[in-house]
């Protein structure tokens, strides 16, 4: 997303948090999974979290590798009723626009003015777009733990998920196995007639979904399509065409198949989401993504 699209759905509380605080942790990983944490300092733009850093560290490394990062901002206090912070995940990439990267550094100055503001040439910004957010509150009068009980109970709630169809209980899994992909304007990402090898959701940008026999119909972030074909092991029955630059989520048919195996059944939200999609097919109308 840019900074115009970011997501508008995050209570105010958490993006009151998020101005609230200067560092936060960032975990990245390369393509094969070994992980790496740093801690960084952080400006926010309502939901975006902006930080910087240098091309040959670490963590720019793996950005330029694999974009999907998990990060940790919260407020330490020796009172466990006194912790609070935020946890996500999200999308990460390299600000390439000289208006923001003027904007960000100002934010920047703003937040930090006792810092040096040094040359930017020799830096990168980062944008981070979530993906899925919880916010941790031990302050509610209800987060006490229970007297007599081991350890510490961390208060956290779901506040955001690009994920807004899937059951909650399965976002983790889903949000695990997902890989970044993107396309430009006029691409096709699947046609139909296609094998249905991949599950996909819209992260930023617009698609255009064009059934065989029906009209087009256009979709944005939080968007999701490729369910019906790999859960009935059939070929795509509609193209998917990229209506502007767009970043999606991919999970192989495989994975998405054996989410589905385990959630089936059990889980009601996401039941109703595939009984839906069955009902509008069974009725030759083309699904809603």
């Amino acid at each position: 997303m840019s900074s115009q699209q970011q997501p508008t759905d995050v209570p105010q509380k958490v993006i009151d948090y998020l101005a609230s605080e200067k560092t936060m942790t960032v975990a990245t990983a390369t393509p094969g999974g070994v992980p790496y944490a740093t801690t960084l300092l952080y400006v926010n733009d309502g939901p975006s979290i902006y930080f910087w850093s240098r091309a040959n560290t670490t963590v720019a490394r793996h950005l330029d590798q694999n974009p999907v990062v998990g990060f940790t901002i919260d407020t330490y206090s020796g009172d466990l009723r006194q912790v609070k912070g935020v946890q996500g995940t999200g999308e990460c990439s390299v600000i390439l626009s000289g208006e923001e990267i003027a904007r960000v550094a100002d934010l920047f100055g703003q937040r930090f003015p006792d810092l040096q503001p040094g040359a930017t040439m020799s830096i990168s910004f980062f944008r981070v777009v979530p993906t899925n957010l919880h916010y941790i509150d031990n302050t509610d009068d209800g987060a006490e733990a229970a007297e007599g009980t081991f350890g510490a109970e961390f208060h956290k709630q779901r506040s955001f998920s690009i994920f807004t169809d899937l059951p909650v209980e399965q976002v983790e899994t889903v949000d695990a196995e997902m890989r970044a992909m993107e396309h430009s304007a006029g691409d096709v990402i699947v046609r139909a007639g296609g094998p249905a090898d991949k599950f996909l959701i819209v992260v930023e940008g617009e698609v255009e979904v064009v059934p065989e026999d029906g009209a087009p119909t256009a979709h944005g972030p939080g968007s999701f399509f490729g369910e019906m074909a790999i859960l009935r092991d059939t070929p795509r029955a509609a193209t998917v065409r990229a209506r502007t630059d767009v970043k999606l989520l991919a999970m192989e048919r495989d994975t998405f198949r054996d989410m589905v195996a385990q959630s089936l059944g059990t889980t009601a939200d996401f039941d109703e989401i595939i009984a839906a999609r069955l009902k509008a097919l069974a009725q030759d109308k083309p699904p809603a993504a």
